[in-house]
């Protein structure tokens, strides 16, 4: 019978610490289950505590998961993924980012990072645990339970992210409008608005196999699309629709609002409207 497993990490544990508990949880099905323990930092979990468990130190201890006993570029997220990249033959792009950036914000890269001194800068996860051990001080249980939550968002975020610009370069549809270059795509990949206006199309079309749309434009080119508005009502009656003040988001269907009725009109029709609008 299989020892449970036990994970330990440092008191007050940083984005390092709760990154590599966040890889070894997730991507070793062995410690799903396991229990978290605290040792002061640098040191290791006494034998008393330990007994009876499978014992891995992550960010402490100088073993193979810590980095403090050298000057390498690392982190300890990146030593656990490595190793099981190694051992599992694991291959997973939107883990090696998350991996990278946990390592940037662990060895300070951030500091010189052009945002650095912007507030919108203080939402990353690295701020953001500094932020609960000044509300919630000495709840280091909590910094890794809402932590594994953030990196579970985080994860999927990216692997969107990949899916989406991947979306776009394979399968996405180019069309001139008066403002610039617009695209579309099938997909229900949300993050493909985002991505795409990102990328610079002044005009972003997402359709969804049942008939929902989302048309998204940059707000910086002035784009208007009141008049494609005008004609999807005209020429696709029984479908709801709704045009946001900014005039740069035009809607049929939205997960915040159930009910909406689909579109009939097809892709190509759509791209047609919105480029003759």
């Amino acid at each position: 019978m299989m020892k449970p497993k036990l994970i330990v990490t440092h008191f007050s544990p940083d984005i390092d610490a709760v990154g590599a508990i966040w890889v070894l949880k997730r991507f070793n099905r062995e410690f799903a289950d396991a229990k978290i323990a605290f040792v002061p930092a640098g040191n290791k979990i006494s034998p008393k505590k330990s007994r009876g468990f499978d014992v891995v130190h992550v960010d402490t201890g100088l073993g193979p998961f810590d980095h403090h006993q050298s000057n390498n570029y690392t982190s300890a997220a990146r030593l656990v993924w490595d190793s099981l990249k190694k051992e599992r033959g694991l291959v997973d792009e939107a883990t090696e980012r998350v991996v990278d950036l946990v390592t940037a914000y662990d060895q300070a890269d951030f500091l010189g990072w052009k945002e650095a001194m912007e507030d919108r800068a203080e939402m990353a996860i690295y701020h953001v645990i500094d932020g609960w051990k000044a509300a919630y001080p000495g709840k280091n249980r909590k910094y890794v339970e809402w932590g594994m939550i953030y990196f579970d968002g985080l994860y999927q975020s990216i692997k969107s992210k990949i899916a989406a610009k991947k979306t776009i370069e394979e399968k996405g549809v180019e069309f001139k409008t008066r403002w610039g270059k617009g695209i579309a795509c099938e997909t229900k990949n949300d993050k493909v608005l985002e991505i795409a206006e990102k990328m610079g199309y002044a005009v972003v079309v997402k359709r969804e196999k049942d008939g929902f749309l989302r048309i998204y434009a940059l707000k910086n080119m002035g784009v208007d699309l009141t008049g494609a508005y005008e004609k999807f009502k005209k020429v696709d009656t029984k479908a709801t629709w709704y045009l946001h003040p900014s005039k740069c988001i035009l809607l049929n269907g939205s997960r915040k609002k159930p009910g909406m009725k689909p579109s009939n009109l097809s892709l190509e029709e759509v791209v047609k409207i919105i480029g003759g609008s």
